[in-house]
């Protein structure tokens, strides 16, 4: 893998294309359908689109683990959406205080998060699944978004079934938190539809 500006990320050598390519050559490749542009990064077309691989492809400089991948990010990261994210989703622990050209660089937010709601893969942090299907039925407001959330449901395995009262005590959490009650009521409709739709895959 190889990104636009590969001082930001520095990602494993095997995920790496031999040499250092400019701009220019990364997207003629692209347009010769030799790479395959993915986030920030390009990768050739035989690398496996696994999470690590996504993880790679979207992850914050590695060098300040206050910054956790959250959101669409994340919910691509799971592989609930075919579609990478045009630009990164970073949250950060309320308790911490990150400089304000990193909050306008990465569209840093800051959130209530706990310990046990963050995922850490190859040294970079993500909102772990549960807390991610939160996230989106709290706030995101795109039209497929019930697709989205069925998407991961059925990635829990089982329709979801299987992992609802997590959810349900993961709402219960934090009572209080904004748009709560819009959360409960998307899920329960991506609960409905995760039992009609086959589990997504890319």
């Amino acid at each position: 893998m190889t990104r636009r500006d590969a001082s930001e990320l520095n990602p494993p050598s095997s995920l790496r294309i031999p040499g250092e390519l400019s701009a220019v050559e990364l997207r003629a490749a692209a347009l010769d359908g030799e790479l395959r542009p993915l986030g920030g990064a390009f990768l050739p077309l035989d690398l496996p689109l696994d999470v690590r691989t996504r993880i790679a492809a979207l992850a914050p400089p590695r060098d300040d683990g206050r910054l956790i991948l959250w959101g669409r990010c994340a919910a691509w990261i799971w592989g609930w959406s075919t579609a990478p994210c045009a630009a990164l989703c970073c949250c950060v622990s309320s308790q911490h205080r990150v400089p304000s050209t990193t909050r306008r660089a990465y569209s840093v937010r800051e959130m209530v998060i706990d310990r046990d709601e963050v995922t850490v893969i190859d040294s970079v942090s993500v909102t772990e699944p549960v807390r991610t299907l939160i996230d989106l039925a709290r706030h995101d407001e795109r039209d497929d978004i019930v697709s989205i959330l069925a998407a991961g449901l059925r990635s829990r395995g089982r329709d979801g079934e299987h992992h609802w009262p997590d959810i349900v005590a993961a709402l219960r959490r934090r009572p209080s938190a904004s748009h709560a009650r819009r959360a409960h009521s998307r899920l329960t409709q991506a609960r409905r539809q995760s039992t009609n739709q086959p589990l997504l895959t890319r």
